[in-house]
């Protein structure tokens, strides 16, 4: 089986067709693709909860101000219910760490003809494009979400006061493990490049599954390979979620005379048939290098 290697630009996959919406494992990719899906299969749940996520600052806020037993006993209760679906999300990530390795391993393997291995791998780049499009769709959601990391901190002040409640699912050291990742403002994109970022120290051609991934999109999307409006936003966000992991594991970033046709893909982003403008936000503010000095002028003024 081969590899995404590119280097070359969204031109290349002009005839390309990846059939995102009905492909389905070949028996060399079924193994790989079963074991990812069984992550993926927890993505509703893990968005749900996201999506459903009620702060608990009006309690925190009067306990602290007015402390009691009953105040902080009710702010506290609050927060269990609060954390544990914090819970869900950092463990989440951290199985999302285990399968992207094996994932990537198999997309990188060097190759002489990207094209044909990308249409002969179409169900593990649907894999690939699935876990990009979750990412992306649950640091858009928790940025919605700033009050999460606050109610962190004082689950963590209370917890030494209560720590003998029996309902208590996160104890003491589970829960320095986690401040980081609530902290983070795209927590997901941060466990998937730091992921990405070991197996790349292993396998030096990952990139190249990155690049080519954004540039296939780009074409596909240019050349309006999708009817439906939905199928198209997939791509797109597969698309965006690429060029932000291959930003955060390039040496040099995506902006900086990269592989990616970033211009070509901001532009796009811009004219798109479909509103882009989170699409855009992302590539701005969860990437890592477009405010550094290298990034040139002419790709932060498609921004203005």
């Amino acid at each position: 089986m081969g590899s995404l290697l590119s280097s070359s630009k969204s031109s290349d996959y002009a005839n390309l067709v990846i059939d995102f919406d009905n492909v389905k494992p070949s028996s060399k990719e079924v193994e790989i693709y079963n074991q990812v899906q069984k992550i993926l299969d927890q993505c509703p749940k893990v968005l749900g909860l996201i999506n459903d996520y009620k702060d608990c600052t009006q309690l925190c806020s009067k306990a602290m101000s007015e402390p009691s037993q009953s105040s902080e006993e009710k702010a506290f209760s609050a927060l269990l219910k609060s954390v544990k679906s914090v819970k869900v999300f950092y463990d989440f990530s951290n199985d999302l760490k285990k399968c992207v390795p094996v994932l990537l391993n198999e997309l990188s393997k060097p190759a002489e003809e990207t094209k044909q291995t990308l249409q002969d791998q179409q169900a593990l780049v649907k894999q690939f494009a699935n876990i990009l499009d979750f990412v992306l769709m649950f640091d858009q959601i928790r940025m919605m979400r700033p009050h999460l990391s606050n109610d962190f901190s004082y689950y963590r002040r209370y917890l030494p006061k209560f720590a003998r409640r029996p309902d208590i699912e996160v104890k003491a050291d589970e829960a320095s493990a986690m401040a980081l990742f609530t902290a983070r403002h795209c927590p997901m994109m941060v466990s998937l490049s730091s992921a990405t970022a070991e197996c790349l120290e292993q396998n030096r051609h990952v990139t190249n599954a990155m690049s080519a991934m954004a540039n296939a999109c780009l074409a596909m999307l240019k050349n309006k390979r999708f009817k439906s409006v939905d199928t198209n936003k997939y791509v797109a966000r597969a698309m965006v979620g690429a060029v932000v992991l291959f930003d955060h594991v390039y040496p040099s970033g995506v902006f900086y005379k990269s592989p990616v046709d970033i211009k070509g893909i901001i532009k796009f982003l811009k004219k798109a048939e479909f509103d882009a403008v989170s699409l855009l936000a992302t590539i701005r503010y969860s990437s890592k290098n477009f405010k550094h000095q290298t990034t040139p002028s002419s790709i932060t003024d498609l921004f203005d």
